[in-house]
């Protein structure tokens, strides 16, 4: 029996152009930058913002097929810490394409004049930046492939240097690489991703970037579990819903994005985003308040039999410890 009221988007989505092409439509982007999107694009006058995903993998087909049946829709269960859910509706992908079957449409698209942001959720490891140089590895079999076959990517690095190529030959103008990856300055990690690839394939092609491409850093903060086939029957029963492709997260959110553009931006501060020119300070805080006292709070927990964190947190034995690092130990230390 449904118990939750759904909060339905209320634009209409056939007036909204995609703006933003974004790499891997997982369940963190949908939690996330989609739910920002989806709420902002109630404003008209952002209607040119809308979101295209690129999903490029063969594992990508079934969660593709869920969503191009649904027209790109899907509900969102925001987990309130009262145990009270709010569901929302979302509609902010208003176009959806897998490159095992329409690679070309995905290509093109990065050369629309419409798209001036391309979005990544890709993982950290999703870089290919090694972890004992620190460098990009162009001997990674697919990185080598791209490297060669330049219409016949396989990789986000080969999408978007063929993209760029088709944009450049088209004068569609600028644009800017954002990532929402959960990692440490991930603009400087894309910018080095992305120009090392290019540089090695097309010297041209990266001396244009340099001049119109940015590579903004954000922080990205939402917890979002993967969705198992036993937590789609529990929230469609939840919702009285028939959703393939649901997703589930926490009430907390949080996103700060450096503000370079190259070619305009969403207002994504009317919906909640923190705008501005260094996100570093945000990263030492995160790193700082979040990570340690997750660190910290798990001995004590497990010893006293918990196994989760929000079951631990309602110990008050527990939230003063925490509290009491974060406001000695911690704070009085982040600049």
């Amino acid at each position: 029996m449904a118990t939750n009221v759904i909060n339905t988007y209320s634009f209409d989505r056939n007036s909204v152009k995609s703006g933003i092409l974004h790499f891997g439509v997982g369940n963190f982007h949908r939690a996330h930058l989609e739910y920002m999107t989806s709420q902002l694009l109630e404003d008209s006058t952002q209607h040119g913002w809308g979101i295209c995903g690129a999903m490029i993998l063969e594992r990508d087909e079934p969660l593709y097929k869920a969503l191009k049946a649904q027209n790109g829709e899907y509900t969102l269960t925001v987990c309130g810490r009262d145990g009270n859910n709010e569901v929302y509706r979302l509609g902010a992908l208003v176009e959806l394409y897998w490159g095992v079957e329409e690679k070309e449409a995905i290509l093109n698209k990065i050369a629309d004049p419409n798209i001036r942001i391309i979005t990544l959720t890709i993982t950290e490891g999703g870089y290919n930046i090694s972890r004992q140089t620190g460098e990009f590895m162009l001997d990674n079999p697919q990185v080598a492939h791209d490297l060669e076959h330049t219409h016949d990517p396989q990789t986000a690095f080969g999408y978007v240097a063929e993209g760029l190529r088709r944009r450049v030959a088209s004068g569609a103008g600028p644009i800017t690489i954002l990532s929402c990856d959960n990692l440490q300055h991930n603009g400087n990690t894309a910018r080095r991703a992305f120009m090392s690839f290019v540089e090695a394939q097309d010297k041209e092609l990266a001396a244009w970037m340099e001049e119109n491409v940015t590579f903004p850093n954000s922080m990205v903060d939402r917890i979002t579990p993967a969705t198992r086939p036993e937590d789609i029957k529990r929230l469609n029963e939840e919702n009285g819903t028939n959703d393939q492709a649901p997703v589930y997260c926490e009430d907390f959110i949080q996103w700060v994005v450096e503000d370079n553009f190259a070619a305009g931006r969403p207002a994504w501060e009317n919906v909640g985003a923190q705008m501005t020119d260094d996100v570093t300070a945000f990263e030492n805080m995160k790193l700082s308040l979040l990570n340690a006292s997750h660190t910290l709070l798990s001995y004590p927990s497990f010893l006293y039999g918990y196994r989760k964190v929000d079951a631990a947190m309602h110990d008050e034995r527990i939230a003063k410890f925490v509290r009491q690092f974060m406001d000695i130990d911690i704070t009085p230390y982040v600049p």
